[in-house]
């Protein structure tokens, strides 16, 4: 099948699962949450609730004053404003005072000193030469010197007796470092020019035979070696007008004191601060709206930027659930005192839920929230902020609720060390009775959070189909109901899955992706296979009848295709999340079922008959998404491939893995999982470290016999020839004599790793 007809195909497949996955899924409140429509809705409904909130905060005192008024009271400023054009002004005084930056290139020196030594050397060459001509010494002093220069003055530069060449040349090379010491900028480029003409035509130890070629040498070759620094001076610039303190008006300051005649600038001030005019004034207004749009801005910014597209629709729900929850919450405590805010519950769930770094975004959001209701009291900025890193901090990978608790006893702690380091900067007596009931909220602000997150965090991670670690861990439990079941009726499956298990977390650790995540994935990626256990190989019984024997390789292509959709249908019956039921759909992306496909061709080539659609023995896919379902994908292959390796040497499992990498690279699996080629080596590298020691060589125990023991018991087969049986049988095959697959595999290595990974990527 021509390769655009294979991608074109691949593409409808995968694109009509996803439609079909959709349809059944987004229905009713599942349609709110997940539609790519609803992350405007999300936002938009953040955005209101959030603004009105703040706009209900901003109302200052409102003065009915205006130009050449007297004002009845003092007024002072509610809030801490920067004097902007001030500020400014002053900072670009400075930035203009900071000298532009140059760099010294000393490569310019050396590339004229040594072509200079270069003209020396050939000159010399030249005078040694039998039959010289004009066009020989033209053609060997020309480069030097450009194209002006005329064919008799090279002549004459060369015609130059030798003292008197290698003198003009010192004294050529003494005038270009003291030009370029000094240092030749682009803009005095022509002016050095001129200068170095000058000295050369006035120095009486360049004779006048060999002044033009050098001349005309330092007008072909003199650069500027003092280069502008950009980023530098930029660099300067900047740190110039950082060092400018802003002109502050503080809060608290008097701005207008009683009696005092109101001016345009009184009156420009009294503005910026929203104390004038009545009513609905449009500065509260525009005030709410852009910093709304901050609040809001940077937890949505951070999902735009940091969140996969494949979550980030469910993102926007959880994100804006998360904010407007928190932001109720700090509205409602703040009222009974500021230091009660529960601004790190908002920030433990969401460093729960989403990731650390978006806690401490999430916390800088709802701290400055919290600000505004506050007037942007620097106190309250430091506490809360001081307090939400604390509590990231301590939640690193939270595998149990009591953790969050943990946390909570940090944010206490975070908050009365900020708050007295802010009372004794300050000069305040901390011991003051006036304060004992902010310590107590302080105190109290921790174990509140803790509760606050722990209570409402189950609702989060059922409602959003979530999994945070605690709930990765609990489907982590082999009491888990299909974990269970899967161990009773396909027990060679489970077993399977822990070792893939085992292998796609260490290599998710070495590269960087969710290592949790993918051991939970693999234990329920072959979860299909509980329906049908017994068309699987790692479930029969050694010696029995393989049911694939008396099916055509079309229906048992079919059959080993189906368990995707089985695991599917009993993962969503079982309420397994969405991100786990990812690895269930996408472990075999759309590779081919090769054995069943090749002998279906065969047996179509005997009949005569039309050869097989290729795409009929192909898994539906999706490929996989992500980079731990890409892991799983490759893990699942390599386990059981490297099973039916009959002496399971470190370079045959070598071998076997990269050959499976290499074949799911070749195969466009791995194309939208966003693994790199480096990480597909540190992966092939730490599934080789760990199969090597399990298949590590064992010591040959004597038998039975020697010992003189009874043997009332089978002799078993050993696990080489298990792997052969295990691995030849699923793939379709009729050996069922494992000893004789062992010898047959033993005759050519090459091909048993070969057939291992060929084959055993196929499998269902």
């Amino acid at each position: 099948m021509p390769l655009k007809e294979q991608n074109g195909g691949k593409v409808n497949r995968e694109n009509g699962r996803k439609s079909r996955t959709a349809k059944t899924r987004l229905s009713g409140v599942a349609f709110l949450l997940d539609s790519s429509k609803s992350s405007l809705f999300w936002t938009g409904f953040t955005y209101l609730v959030v603004t009105i909130l703040i706009y209900l905060s901003l109302r200052p005192m409102t003065l009915y004053l205006k130009e050449g008024d007297i004002s009845p009271v003092d007024v002072r400023a509610p809030q801490e404003i920067i004097d902007e054009v001030q500020t400014e002004k002053l900072r670009e005084e400075r930035a203009r005072a900071v000298s532009t930056v140059v760099d010294n290139d000393p490569k310019v020196l050396q590339d004229i000193l040594s072509r200079l030594d270069a003209i020396r050397t050939d000159l010399e060459s030249l005078r040694s030469t039998a039959d010289l001509t004009t066009e020989k010494i033209v053609s060997t002093l020309r480069p030097y010197v450009g194209p002006e220069l005329s064919n008799s003055d090279i002549v004459a530069a060369a015609a130059t007796s030798s003292p008197s060449a290698d003198a003009a040349i010192g004294r050529a090379k003494d005038i270009a470092r003291q030009i370029l010491t000094r240092g030749i900028r682009e803009e005095d480029l022509k002016a050095a020019v001129a200068e170095v003409e000058n000295m050369v035509k006035n120095d009486p130890a360049i004779p006048s035979s060999f002044s033009p070629f050098l001349v005309a040498y330092f007008r072909e070759n003199l650069r500027p070696n003092l280069i502008y620094n950009q980023e530098e001076t930029e660099r300067r610039m900047a740190e110039a007008r950082a060092s400018v303190e802003p002109v502050r008006i503080r809060r608290g300051q008097i701005v207008l004191k009683a009696g005092e005649t109101v001016t345009r600038e009184h009156i420009a001030l009294l503005d910026k601060l929203g104390m004038l005019g009545p009513g609905v004034r449009p500065s509260d207004v525009g005030g709410a709206v852009l910093m709304g749009a901050l609040v809001v801005a940077l937890p949505q910014g951070y999902l735009s930027v940091f969140v996969p597209e494949t979550k980030r629709q469910k993102g926007a729900s959880l994100i804006a659930s998360v904010t407007v929850l928190t932001a109720l919450l700090v509205r409602g405590f703040s009222a009974v005192s500021p230091y009660l805010a529960p601004v790190a519950a908002g920030v433990m769930l969401s460093a729960t839920l989403v990731d650390r770094r978006f806690g401490v975004v999430f916390g800088f959001s709802m701290t400055l929230l919290l600000a505004v209701f506050t007037g942007f009291d620097v106190r309250y900025l430091v506490v809360f902020l001081t307090s939400s890193v604390a509590a990231v901090l301590v939640i690193t990978r939270s595998f149990q609720r009591s953790h969050l608790m943990k946390a909570g006893a940090a944010v206490s702690a975070a908050n009365l060390l900020s708050f007295l380091g802010l009372g004794l900067s300050g000069g305040v007596t901390q011991w003051d009775l006036k304060v004992l009931p902010d310590y107590m909220w302080l105190i109290f602000n921790g174990p509140l959070c803790a509760i606050l997150a722990i209570g409402s965090l189950p609702f989060f991670e059922a409602v959003f189909d979530i999994l945070t670690p605690i709930r990765l861990i609990e489907l982590s439990n082999p009491e888990h109901p299909l974990l269970h079941r899967l161990l009773l009726e396909a027990p060679g499956t489970y077993h399977h899955s822990i070792m893939v298990g085992n292998l796609a977390e260490a290599a998710a650790q070495a590269v960087g992706a969710d290592s949790l995540l993918t051991r939970v994935g693999s234990y329920y990626h072959d979860i299909g296979k509980v329906k049908r256990p017994y068309m699987f190989v790692e479930n029969q019984v050694p010696g029995l009848e393989n049911p694939h024997d008396r099916l055509n390789p079309g229906l048992s292509a079919s059959v080993i295709i189906a368990h995707v959709k089985d695991g599917l249908e009993l993962a969503e019956q079982a309420r397994i999340p969405e991100d786990i039921r990812r690895f269930i759909a996408e472990h075999h992306g759309t590779t081919l079922v090769s054995y069943f496909f090749t002998k279906a061709s065969e047996d179509a080539k005997e009949k005569e008959n039309r050869p097989p659609a290729e795409w009929d023995f192909r898994y539906e896919g999706p490929r996989p998404s992500t980079r731990e379902s890409a892991i799983v994908m490759l893990a699942d292959g390599v386990e059981a491939a490297t099973r039916a390796l009959s002496r399971p040497t470190p370079a045959r499992i070598e071998s076997v893995v990269r050959k499976i990498i290499q074949d799911r690279l070749i195969d466009h699996q791995l194309d939208r999982s966003d693994l790199t080629l480096k990480d597909l080596d540190i992966i092939a590298a730490t599934f080789t470290r760990i199969l090597t020691g399990v298949f590590h060589t064992r010591i040959e125990y004597p038998s039975p016999d020697k010992l003189g023991v009874a043997r009332d018991y089978p002799e078993k087969n050993g696990p080489g020839r298990d792997s052969i049986n295990k691995d030849e049988t699923e793939s379709g095959g009729r050996l069922r004599e494992s000893g004789t697959a062992g010898k047959e595999n033993a005759r050519d290595g090459t091909n048993e790793s070969e057939t291992a990974g060929d084959d055993h990527e196929r499998r269902s």
